[in-house]
């Protein structure tokens, strides 16, 4: 999965959770040890790989 804002490109990882509603994921991002907090209101594009 791939993460942007903007047009530019935050980072790919993988999505280690959510909320039941989606307004906030926790992703993992590549290269990373933690994970990150992400809510509906940060305008995150989130693209899933195939």
């Amino acid at each position: 999965m791939r993460l942007s804002r903007d047009g530019r490109i935050i980072g790919s990882g993988t999505v280690d959770g959510t909320t039941p509603d989606g307004s906030i994921i926790w992703v993992v991002l590549d290269g990373w040890s933690e994970r990150r907090m992400f809510h509906r209101e940060d305008y995150v594009r989130v693209e899933i790989n195939a």
